[in-house]
């Protein structure tokens, strides 16, 4: 089984394990959110796992599901396949056309890839060292917009929470009815606020400190 990892266009991610058949998934994959097709991404990734798996044997007991290339003893050749030339090589190599690649390069910066893998994967891609740093810029650009967006929900609702069990300590104490439990459940509201706003102004400040995957900071 192969572990599968798609962002789509709408910004929802799915995983789902895939046992290939002739490299490939056996059926159609959809978006959970918006439904679009994402089989030629699950396919794209498949392909780049199965170029880089090392040819091992299985092992004892191992079931496998096996797609024969050719009939034993035929009696007369099969047909070649009408494949374009070097079609063979490009899914072996887990190439994509260029559209499917800026789209996969995008999830990579999403996720956090540094800088050099991504260029790495886009001229594999058949993208020019220009193209594709030029791209990466582009790609990076909005990676820390999003970063920041992120910053600054984190700031507003940690600015809240401190502001709010401020005012419940300070109530308290106004009108002498102080429980103590209450403080400090009020007390830890202001503590995690307060790592909220910390965080969510580093994010602002300097977004490329920021590690992992934007929807998940």
């Amino acid at each position: 089984m192969i572990p599968i990892k798609i962002r789509c266009g709408c910004g929802q991610r799915y995983a789902f394990d895939a046992e290939p058949v002739d490299g490939a998934l056996p059926a159609v994959v959809n978006c959970p959110a918006c439904g679009a097709d994402g089989t030629a991404t699950a396919n794209a990734i498949i392909a780049e796992t199965l170029a880089a798996a090392p040819a091992t044997p299985p092992a004892k007991g191992t079931r496998l599901r096996v797609a024969l290339a050719e009939p034993a003893a035929p009696s007369s050749p099969p047909p070649a396949p009408s494949l374009p030339v070097g079609a063979a090589d490009a899914m072996r190599l887990g190439l994509v056309d260029r559209q499917q690649a800026q789209v996969e390069a995008r999830a990579k910066v999403s996720w956090g890839e540094p800088p050099e893998k991504v260029l790495q994967y886009l001229m594999i891609q058949g993208f020019k060292h220009q193209e594709a740093a030029d791209l990466m810029t582009v790609l990076y650009q909005e990676r820390s917009k999003q970063v920041r967006a992120r910053g600054m929900k984190k700031i507003l609702i940690g600015s809240g929470l401190i502001v709010a069990a401020a005012a419940g300590i300070l109530y308290m104490f106004a009108v002498k009815f102080v429980v103590p439990k209450l403080v400090g459940v009020l007390f830890a509201v202001a503590v995690w606020g307060l790592w909220l706003l910390v965080n969510g102004a580093i994010m602002v400040a300097a977004p490329k400190m920021q590690s992992g995957d934007v929807a998940e900071s």
